[in-house]
């Protein structure tokens, strides 16, 4: 498993499957912040970048607490 997958995983539900081509990232506030701040936002968007990756997707996290970031690992769509 990646530090970037090991980073998005929670011990309360079960592993994900590794990812092909497409990688979701949780981001989620600080600890005791109650919301993720955009500087927060930025600084994960800013990091997928840095590895080339492009980001292709961004959903509400399902309990509330950040968001999904859902990036292709491969770079820029062709075509």
């Amino acid at each position: 498993m990646t530090d970037e997958r090991d980073a998005a995983f929670s011990g309360s539900e079960p592993e994900p499957p590794a990812p092909d081509r497409y990688f979701a990232e949780r981001v989620e506030p600080p600890s005791g912040a109650r919301h993720l701040s955009l500087a927060d936002l930025q600084q994960a968007i800013n990091e997928g970048s840095r590895k080339s990756w492009r980001l292709v997707g961004i959903v509400n996290e399902p309990a509330g607490h950040g968001v999904i970031l859902v990036w292709d690992q491969e770079g820029f769509i062709s075509g």
